[in-house]
């Protein structure tokens, strides 16, 4: 689809516009002599006119479809382009144990996790004093509006009735498991470690989604009060389980007190309220960024994307050069852009140049920052680790950005990595650097994974723009100043560890003290 779609009422001015000159020179001809050949032309010239609206019309036409389409769908599925580019596609976006939504309901191999989402389900309408009756009335009453939340034809085989049921019993079963994994107590539902991230891949899967709204409306007051600390715990994003040291401290597994306090632990969280919650083991920053942040939300993959990403970033180009760029015209603009989007050397070539590689002071991904100081420079890079499980989560990521209007914020972090990374190397460096922690078996396997992930996919032009533009300023100066390039190599060769630095101290200090005493010895008096 088009990145820019018109819209109705342009349309239909563009038409007009055309249709008064038209209409005007048809009157003006009336008055004339007019003969057979202008006959001719004339309706030559009125049939292709009427073949052009008629085109602008169904143009019109297809782009309001599509944008309506855009709109409604807020769980959609994976693109069929991205599937046909991904070896093995349905391992990385189909469940294993549990379907959440319409796309994968009723598949054979599922069957088992139906049984431990009922189960779910029956909890979560125990422990909450919910009634069924009252949960379903409040979803049968706007199944229309959840409908539309996925494609039609995944949801036209299924009675109000029958998809009101589905997603009562899918939103309630993914609230309790959330709850369960948060507390613990999973074991509690025959859940085994190795099962719960295979449950947990599954719950973020850009075809196993519901409705944010949905799990909202099926959460209770101190569910919902909490609800953002809760789900950032379920995805891994604190550093403590504030819910488990809260009720359990560090009670052994299994322990008397444990098992007690585990049977009272969910009245007592209801009584908590929301101050006393933000309060436990969260980092102040990712406090403040996460639980005030109130952008809209579509279902638990976009809260995880969001949170993944961090708060957006400001460009801190200033406002001068912005505006001299505007007032030289359109070529310096397109100079701009070759700047921004221009590819710079991976990650040994950077540090070649005087480039040092810290971690950045929180794991947001927007969190990507560069300074340079003339001769070195220092590009600080989000701490991120690589698993077995990266490759789904950051696949799904992409189709999800892939198939909505979001920024492709995400696709655009890959890219920048991507460019990056070449080989081994660049990752040992990463990791010697503390950014990147490498979970799989070698750092050949890495390098591949951000080679293939993000190729031939297209990225936010703005995002990072402002790093990208002063990485490349950096390395311009480098190259055009030979003392810049002295001074770098003599910094790499004798000053590239502590112990070089205090040998050369160690040795200024031992010729600083033999001249002074050559001078003293031969100018004694």
């Amino acid at each position: 689809m088009a990145d820019v779609i018109l819209s109705e009422e342009g349309l239909i001015k563009i038409v007009d516009e055309i249709e008064q000159p038209a209409g005007g020179g048809r009157g003006g001809d009336g008055d004339g002599d007019g003969d057979g050949g202008g006959a001719c032309t004339t309706q030559l010239h009125n049939r292709a006119f009427s073949d052009f609206k008629s085109k602008i019309r169904q143009l019109k036409e297809n782009e309001i479809a599509s944008s309506s389409l855009i709109v409604k769908l807020e769980c959609a599925e994976v693109p069929q382009r991205l599937r046909s580019d991904v070896k093995d596609a349905e391992v990385y976006y189909e469940p294993r144990v549990m379907s959440f939504g319409p796309y994968h309901h009723g598949k054979p191999h599922l069957e088992d996790g139906e049984t431990l989402k009922l189960k779910l389900a029956a909890t979560y309408f125990l422990e909450n004093h919910g009634s069924e009756d009252e949960m379903y009335e409040k979803i049968s009453s706007g199944i229309d509006t959840l409908r539309i939340c996925y494609n039609p034809t995944s949801t036209e085989k299924y009675a109000n009735e029958e998809l009101s049921v589905m997603l009562l019993m899918d939103g309630c079963a993914l609230l309790q498991y959330i709850l369960c994994v948060c507390l613990g107590d999973h074991a509690e539902y025959g859940i085994r470690y190795q099962d719960l991230s295979r449950i947990h891949r599954d719950a973020l899967l850009l075809e196993n989604q519901l409705p944010y709204q949905l799990l909202q409306d099926l959460m209770p007051q101190y569910f919902s009060d909490a609800r953002k600390v809760i789900f950032l715990e379920f995805f891994g994003m604190t550093e403590n389980s504030f819910l488990k040291e809260l009720f359990f401290g560090i009670e052994e597994e299994g322990s008397f007190l444990r098992k007690m306090k585990s049977y009272c632990c969910r009245f007592l969280f209801r009584l908590l309220p929301l101050s006393i919650i933000e309060i436990i083991n969260l980092n102040p920053n990712q406090k403040l960024e996460s639980i005030e942040n109130s952008m809209p939300c579509r279902h638990i993959l976009d809260l995880y994307r969001q949170n993944f990403l961090g708060v957006e970033r400001s460009c801190p180009l200033t406002h001068s050069k912005s505006t001299a760029t505007v007032k030289k015209g359109l070529g310096s603009v397109v100079d701009v852009k070759n700047q921004v989007m221009a590819s710079f050397r991976n990650v040994k070539e950077l540090m070649a140049a005087g480039i040092r590689f810290e971690p950045s002071p929180t794991r947001y991904l927007r969190d990507i920052s560069f300074s340079s100081s003339g001769i070195t420079a220092c590009l600080r890079l989000p701490p991120i680790t690589i698993d077995s499980s990266t490759e789904t989560l950051f696949l799904n990521l992409i189709a999800y950005e892939m198939s909505s209007n979001v920024p492709h914020d995400f696709i655009s972090y890959l890219r920048f990595l991507d460019s990056l990374i070449d080989n081994a190397d660049d990752v040992k460096e990463l990791q010697a650097a503390g950014i990147l922690q490498n979970n799989l078996d070698t750092h050949e396997q890495v390098a591949d994974f951000f080679n293939t992930v993000s190729s031939n996919l297209e990225s936010n032009f703005h995002a990072y723009k402002d790093v990208r533009v002063k990485i490349r300023k950096h390395m311009k100066s480098y190259y055009n100043s030979r003392p810049k390039i002295w001074m770098t190599q003599c910094l790499d060769t004798y000053f590239d560890s502590p112990w070089t630095i205090i040998a050369w101290i160690g040795a200024a200090l031992a010729l600083f003290f033999t001249a002074v005493q050559t001078y003293f010895a031969a100018f004694r008096r």
